[in-house]
């Protein structure tokens, strides 16, 4: 695999608020024991292995958990799913504006608005002040503030039924399909 996928995140009006590269995975292999339902066809995921840097307008961190994360097209929300080694910490359900794909290239609007997940799909609604403070300090369309907050509401739905992009998670990675050990010497 190479790393050759830059993913940048920004803010409603355009700030860049991190960047960090990644490995691209193909939409046929399988990461471990997730569900191979409908859901997670179509979804951009991306690999990046504990020590990836994660350049963030506070400094730059390396990464300490190996993290997969998911996009789909025309979806108000992504997935970052945390491993300890091979198996699942927690994941991380951001909603965004849909994200924009160029060449090797994502970039997202984060919209201050995220879900924590556990294994057992238990979860917390983590920064709702946070979206509401950002809604009115950068000026949040009405169309953008309902839009996250559907997809706030479709994620929390998913979930309790335990069903839809939750299902494209592994709770357990297979390790030599992803070579950790060989993605992380990249890193050094």
């Amino acid at each position: 695999m190479r790393q050759d996928f830059l993913v940048e995140c920004r803010s409603y009006d355009k700030l860049l608020r991190g960047s960090w590269k990644a490995y691209q995975l193909s939409e046929a292999m399988r990461l471990g024991d997730e569900k191979p339902e409908e859901t997670a066809r179509g979804a951009l995921r991306l690999w990046l292995p504990a020590g990836t840097e994660m350049h963030w307008a506070s400094g730059t961190r390396p990464l300490r958990y190996n993290c997969v994360q998911f996009f789909w097209p025309g979806r108000w929300y992504m997935l970052s799913a945390f491993f300890d080694k091979e198996d699942l910490i927690h994941t991380y359900a951001t909603i965004i504006q849909p994200a924009s794909l160029g060449f090797e290239r994502l970039s997202y609007v984060d919209l201050d608005l995220s879900l924590l997940v556990k294994p057992d799909l238990s979860y917390e609604v983590l920064t709702q002040a946070e979206f509401d403070q950002a809604a009115e300090m950068l000026g949040y369309d009405e169309d953008t503030r309902i839009s996250a907050l559907m997809a706030l509401r479709t994620i929390s739905s998913s979930i309790q039924r335990s069903l839809g992009a939750f299902s494209a998670v592994p709770y357990h990675l297979n390790q030599a399909e992803l070579h950790l050990s060989h993605c992380g010497e990249n890193y050094h």
